[in-house]
């Protein structure tokens, strides 16, 4: 059954309406987003995020969980991930994932992780602005993703779990991801298609957020040994935009199959209410014994700007 949903979903027609879904040019109705848990956008990994989140195609390993689920088949025997960001207004934001073979089961791949945006305490004010005390506030999800290889194919899917917490206000939910991957025999490309944050939306007592549900399509591209071009197209379905994504990465030294590399990475995005100084982001990464040490910083004009670190190690 899953062999002939993989084959159904791999037919031409189906990359045709979903890239026509993505790429069509809709404004946004209003300034307020659609959506709520906003921290499902944010990186997880900083190698995508140096390449401004264009991911639904080159992201590989443990870190393609929070891009293309599908990418996770890449694992080998078993795979590592740490990253955090100092986000906006003295927030954290941290993720951690692992993922494994599973042992005599014909090539499947599982992948757990866990990302929180942590807000710390802030001052409470009353009416007439005299400060009344503290809060907290937490944004956090658990992830559970399987993949797996089929000829040139890779699919995966995940479940995730999610919690908000405001001033001990919770609200929970789950979603589900899914993902596509084709590469080509004739040419060193990839294409990659993936659905995420599909699911009821997030319960706070009586009101129900919706999830930022997209719909996301992307190429990668070697044109020569070294030099990966990425193009990533993000449809968010709630909020009613798309959103462009460009990203290089160029190995100095090194590459996928070495032991050790350097690596240098660019990006640029754009999208309704994107600001100029939003809309570049770097990085580098460095390899050395089955270990990937990746940095990516993006300006954010008055709001400063989002630096990342992210620790990979395959065993």
């Amino acid at each position: 059954m899953l062999n002939r949903a993989v084959y159904a979903l791999s037919r031409p027609w189906v990359l045709w309406l979903l890239l026509l879904l993505v790429l069509i040019p809709a404004p946004r109705i209003s300034g307020a987003l659609e959506s709520g848990a906003e921290f499902l956008r944010i990186d997880t990994d900083a190698r995508a995020g140096a390449m401004s989140s264009a991911g639904a195609a080159s992201a590989m390993g443990i870190g393609a969980i929070s891009y293309n689920p599908a990418g996770i088949a890449t694992i080998g025997k078993a795979e590592a991930a740490l990253s955090h960001s100092a986000w906006y207004l003295g927030s954290m934001h941290d993720f951690a994932g692992a993922g494994f073979s599973l042992p005599g089961s014909q090539g499947w791949r599982m992948g757990l992780s866990f990302t929180r945006l942590s807000s710390g305490d802030m001052d409470g004010r009353s009416a007439d602005r005299s400060r009344s005390g503290g809060y907290s506030a937490y944004d956090q999800a658990a992830a559970l993703a399987f993949a797996r290889q089929f000829g040139l194919y890779s699919a995966g899917g995940a479940v995730k779990y999610i919690e908000s917490s405001i001033a001990g206000v919770k609200g929970t939910g789950y979603a589900v991801d899914l993902g596509l991957k084709r590469g080509l025999k004739s040419a060193p490309v990839t294409f990659g298609l993936s659905v995420q944050n599909l699911g009821p939306g997030i319960k706070y007592i009586s009101q129900r957020d919706q999830l930022p549900l997209s719909v996301n399509a992307g190429v990668a591209f070697m044109p020569v040994a070294g030099f990966l071009l990425n193009f990533d197209a993000r449809r968010y379905v709630y909020d009613k935009y798309t959103a462009y994504s460009l990203g290089t990465e160029y190995a100095l030294f090194g590459g996928p199959g070495s032991m050790s590399g350097l690596s240098l990475r660019g990006g640029v995005s754009g999208g309704p209410g994107q600001n100029a100084a939003g809309a570049f982001s770097a990085g580098a990464g460095i390899k050395f014994m089955n270990a990937d040490l990746d940095y990516a910083m993006s300006p954010e004009g008055k709001l400063g700007g989002t630096q990342r670190i992210t620790l990979k190690k395959k065993f």
